[in-house]
């Protein structure tokens, strides 16, 4: 019997690589390996749910059994893969050894929690899974008021989703919202847009401890605040502790044909150090996984990116944005009128990024990037 193609995680790249092998290839098998149920569901949308009120069995859009059955493949859920044997080509999960022909680490990302002492520290929420949502549900559901760490991509969306419901306040080290996304302006308009949440920047968490109600928060320049519930979304760390034997950087080192350090082995999505990028974003990991399939079906294609729209998805004041947006050496063009703002950067006479607001949409803008 042929040896299957292995993929490690069912998340966004493990789904959508089993979904695209299988139009090149009906007959190899294919084993989905995964720690959690398997279930499939929106990602993006664990953001957004407390918002709307959404459970997390609402969220779920198919179970691991419906999901082997459409794709043809076999999923193995609560399955922990302790090593991986690249001389043997081997799998191994608990006393179970599973043969490749192919292997593909999808195993994503955890997110980052900085230091922070205090023996409320392990209560600390985080967002990056169903299991992890449903514990995020029920500490919010019995909050009032709930501090969120970081202002980045997802810190922003999670403030702006809890605010319709709970009182926030959001604290980041650095000096404004999106600070490595958007030029000042746009933070600033944010900002305003973001009124019902309490901001604060230049300034990180030192402690948290359990109080008689809820947690005291000490925050490093000495503050202190009282609330119910924390919720970090400070980063994500691409997972590499499968990775020993790979070359390894912040993520583990692919080629553009997604191909690692060990030969028959590849790694795509969160996990992924793609030529010196991560990008954990959906529509990068869907062209991944779309090339790789190829690849592992017989036609080696590599990735190509180009310039990759982003969505920030905070209804009170939506933002795109594509290219190059950050850094000194930009010159930006702006527009602003009712329905919005463009921000257009240029570096000499080259258009390289953009960002526009409201309900304005750039998707247009992006044949123009300078590549």
């Amino acid at each position: 019997m042929k040896k299957p193609l292995v993929i490690i995680g069912s998340g966004h790249a493990g789904y959508t690589l089993a979904r695209a092998f299988r139009q090149h290839d009906a007959t190899t098998p294919v084993v989905v390996l995964t720690e959690d149920g398997g279930e499939h569901y929106p990602k993006p949308q664990l953001s957004h749910g407390f918002g709307h009120q959404t459970s997390a069995a609402q969220l779920v859009q198919n179970s691991a059994t419906g999901m082997a059955a459409e794709l043809k493949v076999m999923v193995r859920p609560h399955t922990r893969v302790s090593a991986i044997d690249f001389v043997a080509q081997k799998v191994l999960a608990g006393e179970v050894q599973i043969p490749y022909s192919n292997l593909v680490l999808a195993v994503g990302a955890e997110p980052f929690v900085p230091p922070i002492g205090g023996d409320g520290a392990q209560d600390i929420l985080t967002l990056n899974n169903l299991e992890q949502y449903r514990r995020y549900l029920d500490k919010l559901n019995q909050s009032e008021h709930v501090l969120v760490i970081g202002g980045g991509l997802i810190g922003t969306e999670i403030a702006h989703d809890i605010a319709q419901h709970k009182r926030v306040t959001l604290v980041d080290i650095g000096s404004r919202l999106l600070e490595r996304l958007v030029p000042d302006v746009v933070s600033q308009r944010l900002h305003h847009a973001m009124g019902q949440v309490t901001l604060r920047f230049g300034t990180g968490v030192e402690r948290v401890d359990r109080a008689a109600r809820g947690y005291r928060v000490t925050l490093s320049g000495g503050d202190t605040l009282a609330v119910d519930a924390i919720v970090c979304a400070a980063g994500l760390k691409p997972r590499r502790e499968l990775a020993g034997g790979l070359e390894t950087r912040r993520g583990i080192v692919v080629d553009a044909y997604l191909r690692t350090s060990q030969p028959h082995v590849y790694a795509l999505g969160d996990c992924a150090e793609i030529e010196g990028q991560i990008l954990p974003y959906l529509q990068p990991i869907t062209l991944s996984a779309n090339a790789l399939a190829r690849t592992l079906a017989g036609t080696p294609t590599p990735v190509r990116f180009g310039p990759l729209p982003v969505a920030v998805k905070t209804p009170r004041y939506p933002i795109q944005l594509a290219g190059v947006t950050q850094g000194n050496a930009l010159d930006w063009q702006i527009s602003e009128g009712e329905d919005g703002l463009t921000a257009l950067a240029h570096r000499g006479s080259k258009l390289v990024g953009y960002v526009t607001t409201g309900s304005r949409n750039g998707f247009s803008l992006l044949p123009s990037l300078a590549r």
